[in-house]
């Protein structure tokens, strides 16, 4: 079947679904009347929430972090710009069609040959090619995208807390806390899927709740039917932006039968809604295996054969993922009242089983998640190379964070004895408030700040030195070889010749024209690949690549650009066969 569907058949799809879920979301929307009722009573407070993402996550000096993996961070952006400048990159026979394609040799503008990313699917760089065809292609155009998803993850946490507890304390405090965090303002914005994944499960919950657990007032015909399509939509749509989201296809029915069960304000068991939610499941399943879901995990597969881990090393995995969310600078603490909230949802049995579930199920799914080549070669993982995973549970952290909250205030009103001043307490309040948020604002800025000059310096800057050089030699056609070229189709023209270190052979250098004269190769040499794991990984492309002479163009103390030699010329200094 899958067979059956081209590219173009899959792109199709997605853009059905999308726009279909925006509809029908747009409508459900318009004719809620209880999302209304929240709307009229706390617009300042919501409004202030969003104001404060948008503060929080756009840069003063205009610089945006990619993020710290490199086909997560550049290959959906690329993907988005080649959709919008209807560059057709075509994949190889075999390949799954709902999987990013982009050009391996030669540039956009005239691919040679394509590379395939099967885990990475193209619901998000659709997006990403919406807003480049709308507002034009920039280079950070998926971070834009997602500062729009945060300000709607946002609102949808302020009224998802709202249905949950019917309390403003916790959902102010869930979206503030989803606003001002730290880690959410900079990696939050990082142009992998799981930022905008995040937006689509907030979405997908929201309509789950709205369907399962409507008021008399919603209980129409047709404004169950609209929410229950809003529901199928969204959650057939954000299986195109990743692959882990099949986990709400099982856990949520599962959930709303739990809840049904347990939950005094369900209002009995409803045979009918708990089928279409079965329907719903039914639908996104079968769209999992028309899209070929379960078999993106063949480069996982591989890794897991290469290196198969110990059952003392799984159990390793699931403390070590989770330190992460201990990191003061990075989450202000917030675990302990994410604790809290996990305490307080379980004890009442109520709708706060839903994010609480949701969240133990994608923790757990990431915890024992096949990392990439490096980390599974090493056997070890860096509490940083957890925070891309952990950007698809932001919602699902702050709406616990607000659970646990409102619970520790309402203790410390319970217990602490204060004499009520509504001067003083006014002025106590506003000053705790104002020191926090001029606490993880400082904490954002130089956390974005760093991370920022460090991806420029390390991985930006040698790409677009090595761009510049090409442009400038108007004689010779050079290509630039790099064991990242995706960041050079992100930054420069359509025109930029690349290829990537991986498809480096005498085929490949034959037909680009280098050993008959015609072109040139520029090499990006950058300090970050000058490991043993690379050196091991590519060993057979280094054995060729040795023999070629070469000259350095351009060094700093991170990366140099070196001019492959078919022979030792007169251009500069020759580096000896075999010196990398």
């Amino acid at each position: 079947m899958n067979g059956q569907i081209t590219h173009s058949d899959a792109i199709g799809i997605v853009a059905v679904l999308f726009w279909g879920s925006t509809i029908t979301s747009l409508v459900g929307f318009l004719t809620d009347r209880q999302l209304h009722a929240i709307l009229r009573t706390h617009w300042k407070v919501m409004i202030a929430c969003v104001m404060m993402v948008v503060l929080w996550r756009i840069p003063i000096d205009g610089g945006f972090f990619h993020g710290t993996e490199y086909e997560d961070s550049y290959v959906y952006t690329v993907a988005g710009r080649q959709m919008a400048e209807h560059r057709h990159i075509e994949p190889n026979a075999g390949v799954l069609r709902y999987s990013i394609t982009v050009c391996g040799v030669g540039s956009l503008a005239l691919c040679q040959e394509s590379d395939s990313f099967p885990e990475h699917l193209i619901g998000y760089p659709f997006v990403i090619s919406l807003f480049s065809s709308e507002f034009g292609y920039r280079p950070s155009i998926g971070s834009i995208v997602n500062i729009v998803c945060a300000c709607l993850a946002d609102f949808i946490i302020f009224v998802l807390c709202m249905i949950i507890a019917d309390d403003v304390t916790v959902a102010a405090s869930a979206a503030l806390i989803f606003a001002i965090t730290p880690v959410f303002a900079v990696w939050g914005l990082e142009t992998s899927a799981e930022p905008f994944s995040n937006a689509c499960m907030s979405l997908a919950l929201w309509w789950c709740l709205r369907y399962a657990f409507p008021r008399p007032e919603q209980r129409s015909p047709w404004h169950q039917f609209v929410t229950w399509c809003a529901f199928t939509t969204i959650l057939l749509f954000s299986l195109t932006v990743k692959r882990e989201n099949i986990l709400l296809i099982i856990a949520l029915p599962a959930i709303v039968l739990l809840v049904q069960c347990l939950d005094k304000r369900s209002q009995g068991f409803s045979v009918r809604r708990s089928l279409w939610h079965v329907l719903s499941a039914a639908l996104a399943l079968m769209f999992s295996l028309q899209m070929g879901i379960f078999q993106t995990v063949s480069s996982e597969t591989a890794l897991l054969r290469a290196y198969p881990p110990t059952p003392s090393e799984l159990i390793r995995l699931l403390p070590v993922f989770s330190r992460s969310f201990f990191v003061l600078p990075w989450y202000g603490g917030a675990v302990v009242l994410v604790l809290i909230g996990a305490v307080v949802a379980w004890r009442r049995k109520e709708l706060g089983l839903f994010p609480l579930l949701l969240f133990v199920a994608y923790l757990l799914l990431y915890a024992f998640h096949i990392r990439s080549y490096y980390e599974m070669r090493s056997g070890d993982t860096d509490p940083r190379n957890a925070l891309r995973f952990s950007m698809n549970l932001m919602s699902l952290w702050s709406v616990l964070a607000g659970l646990g909250t409102a619970a520790f205030i309402g203790w410390f009103r319970r217990n602490v004895r204060w004499k009520y001043h509504p001067l003083r307490d006014r002025w106590i309040a506003t000053t705790i408030v104002a020191v926090v948020l001029g606490a993880t604002y400082s904490a954002t800025s130089f956390l974005r700040e760093d991370v920022v000059a460090d991806e420029f310096r390390m991985r930006i800057a040698p790409a677009l030195a090595a761009v510049k050089i090409a442009a400038s030699d108007q004689t010779t056609k050079s290509y630039i070889l790099t064991f990242e070229p995706l960041i050079p189709q992100m930054y420069a023209g359509p025109e930029a010749d690349v290829f990537n270190f991986e498809d480096l052979s005498p085929t490949v250098m034959n037909e680009i024209g280098f050993t008959q004269n015609v072109t040139a190769v520029l090499y990006v040499d950058e300090e970050i690949h000058q490991t043993t794991a690379d050196a091991d990984r590519y060993a057979s492309q280094l054995a060729y690549f040795n023999q070629f002479p070469r000259t350095t163009l351009t060094k700093t103390a991170v990366s140099s650009v070196v001019r492959i030699c078919l022979q030792e010329g007169p251009g500069g200094a020759s580096e000896k066969n075999g010196e990398k």
